[in-house]
């Protein structure tokens, strides 16, 4: 991205802000763990069978959906101390000139809690060489980044306490996209946080298991009702018009009678189970998000970090 000098700190804010994560911030215990460090290393990211996908979308860092995370990589100026002096600090820009416009506290934020998420994000070598293939660190072929000296870098931002950061990463981490489509026809009134399938038949085909499953069981379950009914009648024939004979074809009728019977109440059983086992597992969610809940509010009124120190990373 190209910064102008006449609407840096617009440009910035496409950069970093997250509008719509901030404005779902108090909902977000229903998507995703409470903790602003929930945050796997890159290493961990792909044991979980994760492609890193780079995006330049703040709203869509550190969200991940089936095999693939978003990650926004790191800007080459967020790595100058004269630009976070200059740029992002307020206080700094006010003493140069009056006049001078100044970044927002929103915007200050937003950019703390993107760089504290690569405190997470990089913590082996291995973490770095993955950023580094992956694209999400500047390049630089006479000065290449080493590890000890991106922990250097990175520190500071470790420091940096949840109440200095935006509301979308005071309290999270790594978020769930299918969540969070699910709940943006809720609390952000539209139909998708962000649409990942682009063509009819990828949308379509994630229903068609679940529809060949339903086909599958009311098959079953219509084939053992209809053979039940056709028992029950023979069954019935055979006892009025042949009393005593035909014991074979009493036994069968009989025996497919019950085996009718007893295939409704295989599914029926199944199907509770499957239901018990699923509002089980959402209950166990719902129950953690309220504890963590509980806890984060409880742990409000705790003391925080004295000083400003952590709004500049790069002090002392």
């Amino acid at each position: 991205m190209l910064l102008g000098s006449d609407n840096i700190y617009q440009q910035l804010d496409k950069e970093f802000v997250t509008h719509d994560l901030d404005h779902l911030s108090p909902y977000l215990w229903l998507v995703a763990t409470q903790s602003s460090s929930h945050i796997s290393p890159l290493h961990e990211q792909v044991l979980k069978g994760r492609a890193i996908v780079i995006t330049e979308n703040p709203e869509l860092h550190l969200v991940w959906t089936d095999n693939r995370i978003f990650i926004k990589p790191i800007p080459r100026y967020m790595l100058s101390h004269a630009f976070w002096t200059t740029h992002l600090k307020p206080e700094a820009s006010s003493q140069k000139n009056v006049n001078y416009q100044q970044p927002s506290q929103a915007l200050i934020k937003a950019a703390l809690g993107f760089m504290r998420t690569y405190y997470y994000l990089i913590e082996y070598e291995s973490d770095l060489h993955i950023a580094k293939q992956a694209r999400l660190l500047p390049h630089n072929d006479n000065n290449d980044i080493t590890l000890e000296a991106f922990h250097q870098f990175i520190a500071r931002f470790g420091d940096i306490q949840d109440d200095e950061v935006s509301p979308r990463y005071s309290n999270y981490g790594t978020l769930r996209l299918s969540r969070l489509n699910l709940w943006a026809k809720v609390f952000l009134r539209r139909f998708q946080f962000y649409q990942v399938n682009r063509q009819y038949s990828e949308y379509f085909a994630r229903f068609y298991a679940p529809i060949l499953f339903l086909f599958g069981v009311l098959t079953v379950v219509l084939s053992a009702m209809q053979v039940g009914l056709q028992a029950s009648d023979n069954n019935n024939t055979q006892d009025s018009s042949h009393p005593g004979k035909h014991h074979w074809a009493a036994s069968l009728t009989s025996s497919s009678l019950w085996f009718s019977v007893l295939t409704l109440l295989c599914i029926c059983a199944i199907g509770l189970i499957l239901s018990s086992l699923l509002g089980f597992m959402l209950l166990r969610e719902l129950t953690f998000a309220m504890k963590g809940l509980l806890v984060r509010r409880r742990g409000t009124g705790a003391a925080r970090k004295e000083g400003s120190d952590s709004l500049d990373p790069f002090r002392g």
